[in-house]
């Protein structure tokens, strides 16, 4: 009868210690080639906010060119006297889209809501923050809140764009209609920015940035979240400011 040899104790502790030692050396170049989830995230936030604006702003309907916008009493357009009656996302003149009413009055807040309300329509929204409260009086819509989760889990935070509305506009160079924070994970840690609360200034460790929209239509990431910018990779066009 054929017996057959097994391993013995040394072969075994010899084995795992290669097996070791290939994994020690291995698993920090399988690290460094990981794709970076939020890297990824910033970049796709990122795109899908420059084509949101970049259809919003080209849609005469929505926002109609400052020569059409700025007709004179008399129904004429007047330049010189009239030329900061509408400049871009400025033009607060209610707009229906997709059989839904944005902007109006500035007295029923409709004119604060309409670029939030028109951007976050063209997103797949899953859910909104209900602990934020609804722009009070928004047009078209009994609620609509400024903060809230697309399908990817990141999480919008559109309160920039209302309270931007606060002290007016009265220049095209102004800063347009303010801001959108963007959290690429949601509501998971670190919830920060780069250089603030538990982040730290190398920018390793953010989930979240911040992007400034002009009232041309224009887009740049702030300054502050310079990691951000890089992941985006922007182009000059839009780094530029006014």
């Amino acid at each position: 009868m054929r017996r057959f040899k097994g391993f013995t104790l040394t072969e075994l502790m010899i084995a795992l210690a290669v097996v070791g030692i290939i994994v020690a050396v291995v698993t920090p170049a399988i690290m460094r080639t990981r794709p970076n989830k939020n890297k990824m995230m910033v970049k796709k936030t990122f795109y899908a906010t420059e084509q949101i604006v970049s259809t919003l702003i080209n849609d005469q309907r929505l926002y109609p060119d400052v020569h059409l916008a700025c007709d004179a009493e008399d129904g004429t357009v007047d330049i010189t006297d009239n030329f900061y009656c509408a400049w871009g996302f400025d033009y607060t003149n209610e707009v229906k889209h997709m059989g839904v009413k944005y902007g109006g009055s500035a007295d029923s807040n409709g004119a604060k809501s309409k670029f939030l309300g028109l951007f976050k329509s063209s997103l797949n929204v899953s859910k909104d923050d209900t602990s934020v409260a609804a722009v009070s009086g928004a047009t078209g819509e009994d609620s609509i809140r400024p903060v809230f989760y697309t399908n990817d889990g990141a999480k919008w935070d559109l309160t920039g764009t209302v309270d931007a509305w606060e002290d007016g506009h009265e220049k095209p160079e102004d800063a347009g209609i303010g801001e959108i924070l963007i959290d690429v994970n949601g509501d998971d840690g670190p919830n920060c920015r780069q250089g603030e609360g538990d982040c730290d200034d190398a920018g390793n460790d953010f989930d979240q940035y911040v992007i400034e929209v002009l009232a041309s239509g224009k887009l740049r990431i702030s300054a502050s979240d310079r990691k951000a910018s890089e992941f985006a990779t922007i182009n000059t066009s839009i780094r530029d400011s006014l």
